[in-house]
Parts: structure tokens; C-alpha cells; sequence
């Protein structure tokens, strides 16, 4: 069954475009992963957060993409400059995505 997720990432005062980039980053490391359908990176409009939608072919690619070097890698940059991180919703995508 598929899986996905939206996620909000907030960065402390002044590290938005750096969080940005590492996001970025993230997402062509994950579309490259054969259990990724999307992985889309926004920037929201009403606050200074950044939404991740992401799509896996089950909950246990996405698990599994947590693993990854190249994820444990830009977590480890991630980590020092966010102020906060909420998963808004969790889903079981249905149609092209």
C-alpha cells in the first residue's frame, strides 16, 4: 500500500535558505530511491516554514530511506538549525500524485 506524508519544517532565525537547500537536496538524494514516487519541497506562503510532500511506495521505503548515508547525512546538517519540525498529516495516496 502506499504511503505518504506532509511535513513542516521550521529553521531558527536566519537559516530558512540553508534549510532550503539541504531539503533540496533531500529531494533529488530520494527521487532517486526506487520506493519514491514524489518528494516535493515548498516553501509555505503564510509563515516562514517549509512543507515536504512526500510519496513511497509503502511505509516501509520511507522507513527503509531513513537509513540511507545520504539521509543520516543531511539530517545531521539539518538538526542544528531547526527550530521546529511537525508532521501534519500522514495519508494513503490514491491516483496520480
Amino acid at each position: 500500500m502506499a504511503y505518504g506524508m506532509i511535513g513542516k519544517l521550521t529553521a531558527i532565525q536566519g537559516e530558512r535558505e540553508t534549510l532550503l537547500a539541504i531539503l533540496l537536496e533531500a529531494a533529488t538524494a530520494m527521487e532517486q530511491e526506487a520506493g519514491c514516487e514524489a518528494y516535493r519541497v515548498s516553501v509555505s506562503l503564510d509563515d516562514n516554514a517549509i512543507v515536504v510532500y512526500e510519496v513511497w511506495a509503502s511505509e516501509a521505503a520511507h522507513q527503509q530511506s531513513l537509513a540511507l548515508p545520504v539521509t543520516r547525512r543531511l539530517i545531521d546538517q539539518a538538526k542544528p538549525i531547526l527550530a521546529g519540525v511537525e508532521r501534519l498529516v500522514t495519508f494513503e495516496p490514491k491516483g496520480k500524485h
